[in-house]
């Protein structure tokens, strides 16, 4: 028996309708971003979620919840109000204030501190730091190792008021050199971080100098090309977008709504394939 066009084109909708309804049924259709971080696959903390895996478009809320965090500790470690804001707003605001060279208050800083605070597994940027307020919180409520916040507390910036000033703050005391977090293999301190190399506290300087192969705040798209990247290869870490030779990196991926620390962390892997 034949079957004609019209009722073989009735017949395909029907089936393809019902297996999407049957998957929205099961929960395997899903349209919208669940903002859920992956989960950590081995070891002590194998299916808790991954803080490495927090990305710059969670807002508070989000975070709050995929860690079953109060919200009201995120905002008050980093200075936020608004919890339904995302955190690569931390960006922008930093990257206003005059950190010294080399040192980021990002996305990386938010999975920095939900590592400290709920006891989790995360290697930092080198670069990245926390905020005074941050420090506060994980010494009155981080199960982090305490050694590690000191580490921390020796790096960390003056908190930024709502007007973007930095708000006065207890300075680091130490002007030696302080260690940063970075997984070491075999060891483990409870938070699945140990101390490695770290970076000087100090004040930025007007000159614009550059360790080659080293991206930080200040890199421009004209260092990345002096370094032996291709516009080709710059663009399939920016999304196919390129800015001007002299445009800074971090302002430009803020002009353009691209969150720097994932920009970053793309442009220094294929740096590091050369």
């Amino acid at each position: 028996m034949r079957i004609g066009h019209k009722p073989l084109a009735i017949v395909v909708i029907a089936i393809f309708t019902a297996g999407i309804g049957g998957a929205y049924l099961l929960g395997y259709w899903n349209t919208t971003s669940t903002k859920v971080p992956v989960t950590i696959k081995s070891g002590e903390f194998a299916g808790m979620p991954s803080p490495s895996d927090i990305r710059g478009s969670y807002t508070w809320n989000d975070v709050a919840k995929a860690f079953s965090l109060d919200v009201n500790v995120l905002l008050e470690a980093f200075g936020a109000t608004d919890p339904s804001v995302k955190v690569n707003t931390l960006e922008t605001i930093y990257g206003e204030a005059k950190l010294p060279e080399g040192v980021e208050i990002g996305t990386d800083s938010v999975r920095l501190f939900v590592a400290l605070y709920a006891g989790l597994p995360h290697a930092p940027e080198e670069s990245t730091v926390l905020p005074v307020a941050a420090i506060s919180v994980l010494r009155r409520e981080g199960k982090g190792d305490s050694g590690l916040i000191d580490e921390a507390a020796a790096r960390a910036f003056p908190q930024i008021s709502k007007t973007g000033s930095a708000v006065t703050a207890p300075q680091p005391t130490s002007t030696t050199v302080p260690q940063s977090v970075a997984p070491v293999e075999g060891a483990s301190t409870g938070t699945g971080i140990s101390a490695g190399a770290g970076l000087p506290v100090g004040t930025p300087t007007e000159e614009h100098v550059q360790t080659e192969g080293t991206i930080t705040g200040k890199t421009t798209f004209k260092d990345l090309k002096a370094w032996g990247m291709s516009e080709e290869q710059i663009k399939s870490a920016t999304g196919g977008k390129i800015g001007p030779d002299i445009a800074v990196i971090r302002d430009w991926t803020q002009a353009n709504g691209l969150t720097f620390s994932e920009i970053k962390t793309a442009l220094q892997e294929l740096l590091a394939e050369r």
